[in-house]
């Protein structure tokens, strides 16, 4: 299991078809936890994508963050993650958005904010046991 949070430096970016693929394991008293696609390593950085389940509220927000101010907030169709249970996330980027995938379902495809080139680290914190990260 791997480290939280974790950060994976992606030097070369990303481009349409790339695919980033979380596995890992919700624990039972988890509140929420993120995966972060970010333009830099600064504190402040801009977010490509904020990907943020959140057990205590039952909802899955999707946002972005420029300049430090966040956009507007969107949401999946339920929350696909249970406390105590393993989960897979493959966030896709397409030529329009970022596509969400858990399990074996499409679950939001949230449309690009800014230029998917400038994405340069991918962040996984929070409430998560981490299993592994991969980028293909």
């Amino acid at each position: 299991s791997q480290t939280i949070p974790h950060k994976t430096s992606l030097p070369q970016g990303i481009h349409a078809g790339t695919v980033l693929r979380i596995r890992g394991l919700v624990p039972h008293n988890a509140g929420r936890f993120h995966v972060n696609l970010l333009c830099s390593e600064g504190q402040d950085a801009d977010a490509a994508l904020h990907f943020n389940p959140r057990m205590d509220t039952s909802e899955v927000v999707f946002n972005s963050k420029e300049q430090g101010a966040w956009g507007p907030e969107e949401r999946g169709k339920g929350v696909p993650f249970y406390r105590g249970q393993p989960f897979e996330v493959l966030l896709i980027a397409t030529d329009d958005g970022f596509k969400a995938v858990v399990g074996d379902s499409e679950y939001h495809v949230f449309r690009h904010r800014m230029p998917l080139a400038r994405v340069r680290l991918l962040e996984v914190g929070g409430d998560v046991q981490l299993e592994s990260v991969r980028v293909f």
